[in-house]
């Protein structure tokens, strides 16, 4: 028998004493052994007995702490301490009883007052452990339901906790649609030809990419038609069980896909309406932006907790606002929570209800109770008292060990700029850190798109005059400079205010032009006030002066010519070498978006 003995943060113990040869571990209750503290993973590590030999492996993503020392894997020794997020196992090796004897099925009871004869029905459990989802399968296909397709996928994520599933439809890119899905990272890429191949009953594939062998099971119509793909992944932990329920889950889609298709609201064309709303909300050709826009649509086809991180100012709240916006489910309300309180007891009864502790019951109270269905979002996240921090990562790991609902909660939380740095500096918990690192979004600084600026004012100009009831012919060039020009320390808030008194001081129908103040105080790409340049040519120095009005002139002929190096050299009358040089010295900038703009 093997030993071993679960130690809790409040010193309580637990001793498992099992004749198996492979013991699993972790939160879920599949696991021979059930470790719930924060951090732990459903199922978190697997022992497995050689002999006398004992050796332990980690799911994918997950590690412990083996004696001090962080791993993935390694040999167990008695005396030997494993840390799994905040409670340890002593692994005290074998005692010596019923050495040998392998861990039974449990044993069939015959009810009472009926003998053992030949006549007699003896019932044994599903040997997979998968009769409950397959119950819970067949309620789901018996009756109409508008999100059947994301309950199917939740039902196969609560069998099997280790494995990441989505349904997709195939296109005629390699890329395909997700309808439901609980994936990180890029979905799997099917060739047509590969699509074309599955329209055999009886067949699935088993592709490999860079996060493990993904198994994919087509859903076929009774015309023999590839109606959508169910994957999973990894293949070692789906095992030959793991993928027949794939496969009896892909059948029955495809005899149900007709009325799916007709009922599901997973069908109506929301990724495309998505796609132009966020390149309207969110304007921008930078990387940055091209990278804050997928993250957003990838984000939006799941459920998974999201953890937006920026400077500040930059717009993290709004960002989570557009993502109650996307998605089959759109439009859900959205309940903010500042963390900044600074008494834990008051923020747990704002969070938490007239209890003050955390729970997601029919009869609980406060913030949480008021998002159930909608989008809960806890502003600047480190700023909340680590106890407080750790309750809420129980609490949602409590709540993704259920199946999803319409009345689920779905959690977002803001943070600095450096998640991870937060973590180390002792001001994010590390259990909640690994709930929301799966899905993270970066709200870029306006500093890394300067490029975007002119797509950016112009849509703020639009939205500011729609909301004051205006009618503008848009923005002069000079007031367009001098808005390029600027730096904005306070960033979005900044630039949002600035365009918003713009606007207020702009009358109904005219061209928005910035006023003498604004534009005397506009800040050139060295850093410097037009003021400050006309107290610098009252000066004698040659030496101030020249550089000063060279760099003046360059800047002025650049915007002219919109970033045309060749003519602009030829108006200065130095070589595109030379131009290049000072151009760099003086930290001009490239006017070329200008042509874009126009264009």
């Amino acid at each position: 028998m093997i030993v071993l003995s679960v130690e809790s943060e409040n010193g309580a113990v637990l001793t498992y004493r099992l004749g198996k040869t492979t013991i699993s571990v972790g939160s879920s209750n599949r696991n021979d052994v059930v470790v719930r503290a924060p951090g732990v993973a459903e199922r978190h590590l697997t022992i497995h007995r050689n002999g006398d030999v004992f050796t332990f492996v980690t799911a994918e993503r997950q590690t412990v702490v083996l004696n001090g020392e962080r791993r993935s894997r390694g040999v167990l020794n008695p005396g030997d301490k494993v840390r799994l997020g905040t409670s340890t196992i002593v692994f005290r090796g074998k005692d010596g009883s019923g050495e040998g004897v392998e861990a039974a099925a449990p044993e069939a009871t015959v009810p009472k007052g009926l003998k053992e004869t030949a006549e007699s029905v003896v019932f044994r459990p599903d040997p997979a452990g998968f009769g409950e989802a397959r119950a819970k399968l067949v309620e789901l296909f018996s009756r109409q339901r508008p999100d059947r397709l994301q309950e199917t996928v939740g039902v196969l994520r609560q069998a099997l906790p280790d494995v990441e599933v989505a349904l997709l439809v195939p296109t005629d890119r390699e890329t395909p649609v997700a309808l439901a899905s609980y994936w990180v990272g890029d979905l799997p890429r099917f060739p047509r030809r590969a699509v074309d191949e599955f329209a055999v009953p009886g067949r699935y594939a088993v592709l490999s990419d860079g996060g493990g062998s993904v198994v994919a099971v087509p859903a076929i119509t009774p015309a023999r038609e590839v109606a959508a793909v169910l994957v999973g992944r990894p293949l070692g932990a789906l095992g030959d069980e793991g993928i027949a329920l794939l496969c009896e889950v892909a059948r029955l889609l495809g005899l149900h896909w007709r009325e799916v298709e007709a009922e599901d609201r997973s069908f109506l064309s929301w990724e495309l309406e998505a796609k132009q709303r966020l390149d309207i909300l969110l304007p921008g050709t930078s990387q940055a932006m091209q990278v804050l826009r997928s993250g957003l649509l990838a984000a939006a086809q799941g459920q998974e907790p999201v953890l937006i991180c920026g400077g500040e100012g930059v717009g993290r709240t709004e960002v989570a606002r557009i993502l109650a916006t996307l998605g089959p489910v759109s439009g859900r309300q959205v309940i903010l929570f500042s963390c900044r309180e600074p008494d834990v007891e008051k923020a747990r009864l704002e969070l938490f209800g007239p209890t003050g502790h955390p729970s997601l019951a029919a009869d609980a109270g406060g913030a949480v109770a008021r998002a159930r269905g909608g989008l809960m979002v806890l502003r600047d996240i480190q700023e909340a008292p680590l106890a407080l921090q750790s309750e809420l990562a129980a609490l949602i790991s409590a709540q993704q060990r259920e199946l999803p609902a319409p009345s689920s909660v779905r959690w977002v939380v803001t943070c600095g700029e450096d998640p991870l740095a937060l973590v180390q500096q002792g001001k994010l918990s590390s259990s909640l850190f690994m709930l929301f690192s799966r899905r993270m979004l970066r709200v870029p600084r306006l500093a890394e798109r300067r490029e975007d600026l002119p797509l950016l004012i112009a849509a703020l100009l639009r939205r500011v005059a729609a909301e004051q009831g205006k009618t503008l012919r848009g923005v002069s060039l000079e007031c367009l400079n001098v808005l390029l020009s600027r730096e904005y320390p306070g960033e979005m808030a900044e630039l949002v205010g600035e365009i918003n008194r713009l606007v207020t001081a702009t009358p109904d129908g005219e061209m928005v032009r910035c006023d003498a103040p604004a534009a005397a105080a506009a800040v050139t790409p060295s850093g410097d006030s037009n003021a400050e340049l006309l107290e610098l040519l009252a000066s004698d120095n040659l030496k101030q002066i020249i550089p000063r009005v060279e760099q003046l002139l360059i800047d002025r002929v650049m915007r002219r010519v919109k970033g045309n190096q060749s003519k602009a050299s030829r108006i200065l009358g130095i070589s595109r070498g030379a131009l290049i040089a000072k151009l760099k010295e003086y930290g001009v900038p490239d006017y070329r978006f200008l042509r874009r703009r126009r264009g």
